[in-house]
C-alpha cells in the first residue's frame, strides 16, 4: 500500500514537471514539434483584411512556404485604427510575434527599440533596395546602416483629376495647371459645370489639407529646407509656410473644397467619393491606396491625370514630387526566437516574384530592382518619372512625431472651424514644433 502511494506521488510529481515545462516552452514562443521541425512565424498585417491586398499575400505566402517547407506562415490580419497600441502591448509583453507591416513613419519609429536591426540580414542584397527607400527605412536615416524596415512600398502624394469631367467643364484634359491662377481658373471653370472642385477628406485627421500643404510647400522650399525641420534649422513661420497656408484658406474661401470635406473621412470616404466620378481633382497617393491603378481601374485610365502639385506663385521647385522613399515594410521583432527565418520571409516579401505578386495585384510601386516594373501605363509611368527625377522628402516625414496630433488640430480649428486667425495658427504650430524637437 505503502509503495502504491509512493507510485502515486511520484506519478503527481512527473505530471507537474510536465506540465511545467510546457508552460515555460510556450511563454518561450517555442513554435516547433520537436527540435529540428517545422517552425511557425506569426505576422501581424493591417492590410490583410483587404480583399485585392489580402488575396495577394495569401498568394506571396504559399509561394514562400513552397520554396521553404521548414517554415509555416501564421497571417494574421489587425486592425488599423489601433494597430500601434497593439504593437506596443505585444512588444511589452514579448508575445507571439515574429514579423509585422508597419509605416515608416513616427508611428514606427516612437517603438522602434522593439525592432531587429536588419543589416546584417541583407547584406548581400542591401543594393536591390532603392536608395531612398532603405534611408527612410532606417532609423537613423542612412541608405546602409541602422535599417529596421524593408520596403514593400515606395510613397508619394500628389495631385490627381478627372479628364471627364474637365471635358464637362469645358477644359482641355490634356492641360495639366500651369501655375496657381491656371489652377484656380479650372476650379471655377468646375464649379460653374456644378462640378466639385477638389475633394477632401478632413473627419478625423485632415488628410486633405494635410496632402495639399506637403505638395504646395515641395513647390515651395525644395529638399534642403524640408529636411531642415529634422533639426530646427527651418521653421513655420517662413514665408513660404504662410503662402502655403493661404493657398488652402484661398480654395476654402472661394467654395472649391467639397461642402462635407469635414465630415467624411480621408479613409476611405473622400476616396471612394472621386472612384464615382465626383469632383476635378483629389489630393492622392502615388502607391497603396487612392493612387493611380485604384482610381484607373474604376474610372478608365484614360480619365485619370496626375501632376505632382498645384504650383505655387514664385514656386523654385515648380516640378517637386513628395517622395516619403517608403511607405509600409515588413520589419522582424527584436525578441523573435526565430529572428533569422522571419528576416527571410520580409526579405523574400518584399522582392523579386512575392513582391512582383504585390505589385501586379495592387498598383503597388515596390522599390527593389529585382521586380521588373510595368511602365506602359501612362499614369503610371509618369508617376515614376516624377519620383525618379524631382523627388523632395515629405515634410511631415521631417517634423518631430510628437507634434503631429496637435498640428491637425490647429488645422481643424484654422481651416474649418475658424476659430483662430492665420497669424495665431501659425504661431500656435511653430510652438508645438519648439517643444517637439
Amino acid at each position: 500500500m505503502k509503495n502504491r502511494k509512493n507510485s502515486i506521488a511520484i506519478l503527481l510529481v512527473l505530471a507537474l514537471l510536465f506540465v511545467s515545462t510546457s508552460t515555460v516552452l510556450f511563454a518561450q514562443g517555442q513554435k516547433s514539434t520537436k527540435e529540428g521541425g517545422p517552425i511557425t512565424l506569426t505576422v501581424w498585417n493591417f492590410k490583410y483584411a483587404e480583399e485585392i491586398a489580402g488575396k495577394a499575400f495569401q498568394e506571396m505566402d504559399k509561394l514562400f512556404m513552397e520554396q521553404n517547407p521548414g517554415i509555416i506562415i501564421d497571417h494574421q490580419a489587425q486592425p488599423e485604427s489601433n494597430y500601434y497600441q497593439m504593437l506596443l502591448s505585444a512588444f511589452s509583453a514579448e508575445s507571439d510575434l515574429d514579423v509585422f507591416l508597419t509605416h515608416t513613419d513616427q508611428r514606427a519609429w516612437g517603438i522602434s527599440e522593439s525592432f531587429r536591426v536588419l543589416d546584417d540580414d541583407i547584406a548581400d542584397v542591401m543594393d536591390t533596395y532603392a536608395e531612398s527607400a532603405r534611408k527612410a527605412c532606417s532609423e537613423t536615416n542612412s541608405s546602409d546602416s541602422d535599417i529596421k524596415i524593408l520596403p514593400l512600398t515606395a510613397q508619394g502624394v500628389g495631385y490627381y483629376y478627372n479628364k471627364a469631367n474637365f471635358v464637362k467643364a469645358g477644359l482641355n484634359p490634356e492641360k495639366i495647371p500651369a501655375d496657381w491662377d491656371d489652377f484656380l481658373a479650372a476650379c471655377e471653370a468646375l464649379k460653374k459645370t456644378g462640378i466639385t472642385p477638389i475633394i477632401f477628406g478632413n473627419q478625423g485627421s485632415p488628410f486633405g489639407i494635410d496632402f495639399t500643404y506637403r505638395v504646395i510647400l515641395g513647390t515651395l522650399l525644395g529638399a534642403d529646407a524640408i529636411d531642415g525641420f529634422a533639426n530646427g534649422s527651418s521653421n513655420f513661420t517662413s514665408a513660404e509656410f504662410a503662402q502655403a497656408t493661404s493657398m488652402i484658406k484661398e480654395l476654402f474661401d472661394k467654395g472649391y473644397v467639397n461642402v462635407e470635406n469635414a465630415s467624411i473621412p480621408y479613409f476611405m470616404d473622400a476616396i471612394n467619393a472621386f472612384k464615382n466620378g465626383d469632383g476635378g481633382f483629389f489630393p492622392g497617393l502615388t502607391s497603396d491606396i487612392a493612387h493611380w491603378k485604384d482610381f484607373g481601374d474604376v474610372l478608365g485610365y484614360e480619365n485619370i491625370g496626375y501632376f505632382p502639385s498645384p504650383v505655387a506663385d514664385n514656386a523654385k521647385y515648380p516640378l517637386a514630387q513628395v517622395n516619403q522613399g517608403a511607405g509600409i515594410g515588413f520589419a522582424v521583432t527584436a525578441y523573435s526566437p526565430n529572428g533569422e527565418a522571419a528576416a527571410k520571409y520580409a526579405q523574400f516579401m518584399t522582392s523579386g516574384e512575392a513582391g512582383k505578386i504585390f505589385m501586379d495585384a495592387t498598383g503597388a510601386i515596390v522599390p527593389n530592382s529585382t521586380i521588373p516594373m510595368d511602365s506602359s501605363n501612362p499614369v503610371l509611368s509618369k508617376i515614376l518619372d516624377h519620383m525618379n527625377n524631382n523627388a523632395v522628402p515629405d515634410i511631415l516625414n521631417r517634423i518631430p512625431g510628437g507634434m503631429i496630433n496637435d498640428f491637425y488640430n490647429f488645422m481643424n480649428l484654422y481651416f474649418i472651424a475658424n476659430e483662430i486667425s492665420q497669424e495665431k495658427y501659425i504661431e500656435q504650430v511653430q510652438n508645438i514644433y519648439k517643444n517637439n524637437l
